[in-house]
């Protein structure tokens, strides 16, 4: 079922309206934010409201939806600068806390993986790497660059929901960009782990570079050591080829 959402809009808001969104069915509701998907001036998109939260003052509240908002539009305008394939921001009003961008169409990554041939999977996550990179080289960091938060969509994959990212990334926030990668590899494709790895590395590195690909790997060694979680096996640079 859908149901019409009418803004009311001229001087002194008279009662000149039009139809600017239709919500549909689909709604997810996270920690931060709730994500619906919806209809915008006939555009099929997705609305992000980051909700205020009641446990927090409300200035620092409303500070951290603000910037949280802004640096998410940003983040999206820089990848689509460098014609990384990501959602196109259609609205923002980073007072309220509010993004829309268009809904992309497709099968996400961590579900198609079981499927793809070695080829298309390596050919796939070879793109990835240089999306990544692209994006570092513009001191962008995704924030949770994991196979949940890529779309396949016409065969193309798609980098979406940037509501992590930051910008003027540093070396340690690249090398945790790649780590975040490699863990959810790890942690949801295990029998397709080397294949995965070994292709991000190489379409990491060249658009990264010898030189800069080889100080975030050992930067990403680094932080795969301090971390409690992580196996022997698990830091072993088995990405390095």
């Amino acid at each position: 079922m859908e149901e019409e959402v009418v803004f009311a809009y001229g001087p002194e808001r008279r009662i000149e309206t039009r139809r600017m969104v239709v919500l549909k069915n689909d709604r997810w509701i996270g920690a931060e934010a709730i994500v619906q998907r919806i209809e915008f001036l006939g555009i099929d998109a997705v609305a992000k409201w980051r909700f205020p939260k009641p446990w927090m003052p409300k200035e620092l509240d409303e500070e951290f939806r603000a910037r949280r908002t802004y640096v998410e539009a940003k983040a999206l305008m820089r990848a689509l600068s460098l014609g990384i394939p990501v959602p196109q921001l259609l609205y923002v009003d980073d007072r309220c806390g509010l993004l829309v961008e268009s809904f992309v169409e497709g099968v996400l990554l961590r579900d198609a993986v079981p499927k793809l041939g070695d080829d298309e999977l390596c050919s796939i996550c070879r793109e990835l790497g240089t999306y990544l990179a692209g994006l570092h080289g513009a001191g962008v960091v995704h924030g949770d660059p994991t196979t949940s938060n890529v779309v396949l969509s016409n065969g193309v994959p798609h980098l979406i929901d940037f509501g992590l990212a930051e910008l003027n990334a540093t070396l340690d926030d690249l090398a945790i960009d790649v780590h975040i990668f490699f863990r959810s590899v790890e942690s949801t494709h295990r029998d397709r782990e080397n294949i995965m790895k070994r292709c991000f590395v190489e379409g990491y590195r060249s658009i990264a570079g010898e030189e800069r690909t080889h100080l975030v790997l050992l930067r990403v060694e680094r932080i795969r050591r301090f971390g409690r979680y992580v196996s022997d096996r698990e830091v072993k640079m088995e990405w390095s080829f």
